[in-house]
């Protein structure tokens, strides 16, 4: 293409050169012309010959210039053309990734909202058989009991039956309590967390030790709150049933506009490749990744056989006022 372009350019200033050397010596036939008295009239009829030549000689020039340039405009237009229809066409391909990505995203969370619903069926059934089922039932024998002796009713058992009813009482309020907690209507989610790791810790008998390190109140959207306080309690729970101990820590801080908690064991931990293929640990582990995504936040493993855990939740404070 360039060897093209430079010769039709030495071509143009050739015939540029030749038409200007005719217009010169038409020039120079009429001046003389003007001090030649005699022969004026050939002269003229000379003169106008040249002229004639030189306007058709630049007449061709600008025809073929013009045709250059239409064609030079024509080819820089195609070449933008495939340009942009090639960027388009990359555009294309990386939205279609990111739509199939989120495709799978979405996919693989409602198989967790599935599987999650499914789960807190089977923990409710398995609380209200272990708890509530067991007390109200001890408390109805001892009923029976009573009328089968048809004894007079003694304060003692009475004490013992309202102890029963009051365990049943406490047993569903804490149902209550872990199905929907009133604590995050009502405070900040380092609050919320406290009183998270106290029951738990009274329920489990085990020893989770809570540092708040935020300054100022959190204001979190009701979406990253519930999502922070679910993902410390299922890690909490994963420690309780994977880790071989009853211990840990989880620390919460606040910067600018970013929260961290940190949850961290140190029991057996895991190998970070063969977690992938666990039915259990991993699910959880991929579908919580995927939820603090969905919500701007991130989640970040670390952990190590026999060694222990630390996982850590990141999430933006309040996104909507930082946007």
């Amino acid at each position: 293409m360039v060897g093209i372009r430079f010769s039709l350019s030495k071509k143009l200033f050739i015939f540029t050169w030749l038409i200007l050397s005719l217009f010169v010596v038409s020039m120079f036939f009429v001046i003389h012309s003007n001090f030649v008295k005699s022969e004026t009239n050939i002269f003229l009829v000379i003169n106008g010959v040249f002229l004639l030549i030189g306007g058709f000689s630049f007449f061709c020039a600008i025809r073929v210039l013009t045709k250059s340039t239409q064609k030079n405009n024509t080819t820089e237009l195609e070449d933008r053309i495939k340009s942009r229809t090639i960027e388009f066409e990359i555009k294309n391909d990386e939205l279609e990734k990111i739509l199939e990505k989120k495709t799978i995203q979405l996919k693989r969370l409602n198989d967790h909202l599935i599987y999650s619903e499914e789960g807190e069926r089977k923990s409710i059934a398995s609380d209200l058989h272990d708890s509530v089922t067991q007390t109200l039932a001890m408390s109805i024998s001892k009923i029976k009991n009573l009328q089968d002796q048809s004894i007079a009713l003694k304060s003692e058992d009475l004490s013992e039956i309202q102890g029963y009813l009051e365990q049943a009482v406490r047993e569903i309020r804490s149902l209550i309590y872990q199905l929907s907690p009133p604590i995050l209507d009502d405070f900040d989610i380092d609050i919320a967390l406290g009183f998270l790791i106290e029951q738990i810790n009274l329920q489990h008998q085990s020893d989770f030790e809570y540092t708040n390190n935020t300054d100022d109140p959190v204001p979190l959207t009701p979406a990253i709150k519930i999502t922070l306080y679910r993902a410390v309690s299922e890690l909490i729970t994963n420690i309780l049933k994977h880790s071989g101990v009853k211990e840990g820590k989880i620390n919460i801080w606040n910067k600018e506009n970013i929260i961290k908690i940190i949850v961290e064991d140190q029991g057996s931990g895991f190998d970070m490749n063969a977690v992938k293929n666990s039915e259990v640990i991993g699910f959880g582990l991929s579908s919580l990744s995927e939820r603090m995504e969905n919500l701007g936040g991130k989640i970040t493993v670390d952990s190590s056989l026999s060694v222990g855990t630390k996982i850590t939740l990141t999430a933006l404070i309040a996104p909507d006022k930082y946007n």
